[in-house]
């Protein structure tokens, strides 16, 4: 709660708008703190967005062709469009990269309010299960003026550093974006977290090898432990003890993994699946443990998708009701939504072409259709609609499977088409034209929308929902619902790429803004219309 807190404190009702990079109108989100929430919460720190590329990025171009690409623009593509709309609508954050883009947002909201940015990347870490943006967050809170002599760098690490190799991450990221000297409230926070963790933890976690190790950060903050003591001896190893050591000493076979599963923990055993199959461990060896283990294994959703993916036409059923079974488990209690709910996922090319990482395969169009299904399934009333080019909607079954009704969508969008507001347009002008009556709509989106093929050749089909000629307002569409059919329905907005704007004004009467890909999205969307 005290987030809401927050926005009454800080609500201002200044509409500023800017075009997007499809060239549509779009409007800034003027609290710093929910600009940081929409973007943190949608994307990994660093990676590569649709629209934003950095140039410094060492990393090579994955090779293996994936789904993505066939939607994916060139570098010559996005400079090309930065200098097209700069023209017309200059904007100095449509040439940042996408760490410099999360930055900005983090610089920006720990001048507006250090404490309360503070505990947003502790709801990150905890809530989000993110782990490299938390660490950025406390670093850069750790440099500004504003939260100098506050203490609350070292009362927040606590939160936010929860494994062993994060401090030397945070390290990392310490020299690389503001050298040396260190802060003093960043030392004492990496200080006490080095402290807390245990001799297993610490030799896991020893990163040897990587740019920044954990006994550097060892030897700049001088931590008093028994088994900080011993990994500076380097009295501390991981034969034997880790599974990855295990299977490391022995080879990938069946009787190295049975061996090592005492040692795996929720993630470990999610993620080696097909390895356990493809070495012929018996199901019943590892499947309690996998969903015994899945409530408190702080996976995003999308994780339990990529491990039905990677074992599906292969595993036994039993294995694949396991993985269901484990992302209702790690799901807890969803919320309930009242009604009659339409969630429209956006399977544009700009959602289609972007992955959750460079060298991922996990589209966020998928991550917008799987929670499009779970939202649905906790509706009274749950549609799932899939939107590109078309719109393609469907019923959603509370006793069918996750899976096969996410299956279901992601088939649809092969064929969808990639433009973004075409399918907007089609719901919410067959809702107004058929009175159809809904309690409540989800937009999963990039909210990248501009103009396409229904925009360009029947422009009198639009015209009382037009902004500047050709673009569609989402705006005057939802205004145009509650005049006619229902005055009451609660949009919410769902950024699921990093962006940091919206289709809609942020103070719009019951129209809210969030972003995310995990299932806190969904309370937190529960408790926004109830706040």
């Amino acid at each position: 709660m005290a987030f809401f807190q927050h926005l009454k404190r800080k609500a201002k009702h200044d509409v500023a708008s800017h075009l997007n990079w499809m060239g549509g109108r779009s409007y800034d989100i003027a609290d710093p703190l929910k600009r940081l929430r929409l973007a943190a919460s949608s994307c990994f720190f660093g990676e590569p967005m649709y629209y934003h590329r950095d140039p410094a990025d060492p990393r090579p171009a994955k090779t293996k062709k994936k789904a993505a690409d066939r939607a994916r623009l060139s570098d010559a593509d996005v400079k090309r469009l930065r200098e097209t709309l700069g023209a017309v609508d200059p904007a100095e954050w449509r040439a940042l990269s996408p760490a410099a883009l999360i930055e900005k947002a983090i610089d920006e909201a720990l001048a507006a309010d250090p404490e309360a940015t503070l505990a947003e990347a502790a709801r990150l870490r905890e809530e989000e299960h993110l782990r490299t943006t938390p660490q950025v967050i406390l670093v850069r809170a750790a440099n500004a003026a504003a939260v100098r002599g506050t203490g609350l760098v070292r009362r927040f690490a606590p939160r936010i550093l929860k494994r062993a190799d994060e401090p030397a991450v945070a390290l990392a990221y310490q020299l690389y974006r503001f050298g040396k000297p260190v802060p003093n409230a960043l030392k004492r926070a990496l200080r006490d977290a080095l402290q807390r963790f245990d001799d297993h933890a610490l030799a896991k976690y020893r990163l040897e090898g990587k740019g920044s190790k954990t006994v550097d950060v060892v030897n700049l903050v001088h931590p008093k432990s028994p088994s900080v003591d011993r990994l500076a001896k380097g009295a501390l190893r991981t034969t034997g003890r880790t599974w990855e050591a295990i299977v490391s000493a022995r080879g990938s076979n069946r009787c190295a993994w049975r061996k090592a599963l005492p040692a795996m923990g929720h993630m470990a055993l999610l993620r080696n699946l097909r390895n356990l199959i493809e070495a012929g461990v018996p199901a019943e060896a590892f499947l309690p443990k996998l969903v015994a283990t899945a409530a408190e294994g702080k996976q995003l959703p999308f994780r339990y998708y990529s491990a039905y993916q990677a074992v599906k036409g292969r595993a036994p059923g039993a294995v694949l009701d396991a993985v269901e079974q484990c992302l209702h488990r790690a799901l807890g209690e969803v919320p309930r939504f009242p009604g009659r709910v339409m969630v429209l996922c956006d399977n544009s090319g700009s959602a289609q072409g972007t992955t959750t990482s460079s060298l991922g395969t996990m589209r966020v169009s998928t991550i917008a259709n799987l929670t499009g299904v779970v939202a649905g399934m906790r509706a009274d009333d749950g549609h799932l609609g899939v939107f590109g080019d078309r719109l393609e909607s469907f019923a959603v079954r509370k006793q069918e499977s996750v899976f096969s009704q996410l299956d279901r969508a992601e088939q649809i969008a092969r064929t969808i088409g990639m433009a973004t507001e075409n399918g907007v347009w089609l719901f919410w002008d067959r809702a107004i034209r058929e009175r159809q009556r809904w309690d409540a709509v989800f937009v999963l989106s990039d909210m990248q929308a501009g103009h396409g093929g229904l925009y360009g050749s029947r422009p009198k089909d639009y015209a009382d929902f037009a902004w500047n000629g050709h673009y569609i307002d989402v705006a005057k569409l939802v205004a145009a619902y509650r005049a006619a059919v229902h005055r009451d329905v609660r949009v919410f907005l769902v950024q699921v790429a990093g962006y940091q704007d919206t289709l809609v004004p942020e103070f719009y009467d019951r129209t809210y803004i969030l972003g995310g890909w995990g299932e806190g999205l969904l309370r937190f969307a529960a408790a926004m219309a109830q706040a």
